[in-house]
């Protein structure tokens, strides 16, 4: 094992040098006190206590220079990727719009939603005000329409849960419909649609409405993804339509049947687009 310096051994040293010019001083003194006739120590002698004196001055220790303590860099506090992460970082935020960061990195507006319970995201539809992003139900007396203000959005796969109803709301009226007024909606099986879920129900009445639904992205950093694909399914459906539009930021679902749907086939996929 390779020799280690002990931080002692300066000290130690110091001590055999220091007990040597005394033994040394010692012993002089010694001889003159036993020489009666010792006389004055001539220049010589005096020059040699002199360097003795010197040497033991010049031996102090000297203390280590002192150790400055290393610098600690603190880690960088990560972007919140989460309405959860970012209540962690910020105990105090509430629901409302926040700045959550793709992967960690890119900047989107959400609205961050039950912040004093379970944090969840959402993403706000501005084109909703201007009367998109609806389900529709069509039947030949009139029609429920849900609306959709907000959707739920996952942050991390970008993937809208359709079945998410906190922001959905009944709309008053659209244009060429007749709107199921509140009192008679007890009568009827469903009254809020999923987002994205147009439902016909002819009843054998060729001159029947279709059932519609729409996406409506404009106003958002998103797109729909181009691989999204849509079904229909129910009883006799007879007339069934889908359209995406060229920016992928819109959708149109129309359907009729007794009674016919039209939903996606896959998942709500969403696309960051770069303002």
């Amino acid at each position: 094992m390779p020799h280690t310096k002990s931080a002692s051994q300066p000290f130690l040293t110091w001590l055999l040098v220091v007990g040597g010019a005394l033994v040394v001083l010692a012993f002089y003194l010694g001889y003159v006190l036993l020489n009666k006739n010792a006389v004055e120590p001539d220049k010589a002698e005096a020059t040699t206590i002199a360097l003795v004196a010197t040497q033991i001055a010049t031996l102090q220790p000297t203390a280590p220079p002192p150790t400055r303590p290393a610098t600690v860099t603190p880690s960088p506090v990560p972007r919140p990727s989460s309405c959860a992460m970012l209540k962690a970082q910020q105990p105090r935020a509430e629901d409302g719009p926040q700045t959550i960061y793709l992967q960690g990195r890119t900047a989107v507006t959400l609205y961050c939603y039950n912040m004093a319970t379970t944090p969840q995201e959402y993403l706000t539809l501005p084109a909703t005000a201007s009367g998109a992003n609806y389900s529709l139900i069509s039947y030949p007396e009139g029609a429920i329409i849900t609306q959709y203000e907000k959707v739920r959005l996952n942050p991390s796969s970008l993937i809208i849960d359709p079945t998410d109803k906190t922001f959905a709301n009944l709309a008053n009226s659209l244009a060429g419909y007749n709107t199921i007024v509140v009192e008679q909606l007890a009568s009827y099986p469903v009254i809020l649609s999923d987002f994205a879920v147009a439902t016909g129900c002819n009843r054998n009445q060729p001159d029947a409405p279709l059932g519609r639904a729409n996406i409506d992205l404009t106003g958002t950093p998103f797109v729909l993804s181009p691989d999204i694909t849509f079904t229909s399914f129910g009883g006799e459906v007879t007339e069934s339509i889908s359209e995406l539009s060229a920016d992928g930021k819109v959708v149109n679902l129309a359907v009729n049947g007794r009674c016919g749907v039209i939903q996606p086939a896959t998942p709500i996929q969403l696309i960051y687009q770069q303002p």
